[in-house]
């Protein structure tokens, strides 16, 4: 999770302790900042579970075939696999980006793998995955691709990028 986050979540927080301390009866009691820093606590950590939740990205490779969030790339349809650099995924992403490409980044990793997707039926020409780690991304998608059917490549690769501080 990028560290600006943190700083969208106090400039919610800080008026959601504000408005406690204003409106909440009894102000003049000596318990009032308790109950303002307990407010705050919970808006705060409310406001982060909610922020890590939104920037989990799940990556896993199995015998399924690659699935990033919700999408499944399946065995028979991974074609050529490509790691992208920092300023070649910049690159990808960007100037040279296509609109029916398949996209699973974050904004905060700036690696990624580049699958080139072999299903005629299917009209997308790539998918782009981000990850903090494409050399193994990449190698158990390879293997993956040139296992026979009856092999189970489970465990190539699982990555379940829990991004508490961005993907790894």
């Amino acid at each position: 999770m990028p560290w600006w986050w943190w700083v969208v979540a106090l400039v919610v927080a800080l008026p959601s302790v504000e408005i406690v301390v204003v409106f909440a009866p009894e102000m003049t009691s000596h318990g009032s900042w308790l109950r303002a820093l307990v407010a705050g606590v919970i808006t705060v950590a409310v406001i982060a579970g909610v922020l890590l939740s939104l920037s989990r990205s799940d990556v896993d490779v199995d015998s399924s075939g690659l699935r990033a969030d919700r999408d499944v790339l399946p065995p028979t349809a991974i074609g050529q696999v490509r790691v992208l650099d920092r300023p070649t995924a910049r690159t990808v992403l960007g100037r040279d980006a296509r609109a029916d490409a398949h996209l699973s980044i974050r904004p905060w990793v700036h690696t990624a793998v580049q699958i080139e997707v072999r299903d005629p039926a299917d009209r997308t020409p790539y998918w782009v995955v981000g990850s903090r780690r494409p050399n193994e991304l990449a190698e158990a998608l390879n293997m993956l691709r040139g296992s026979s059917a009856g092999d189970d490549p489970a465990g190539a690769h699982q990555e379940a990028s829990n991004d508490r501080a961005g993907e790894r």
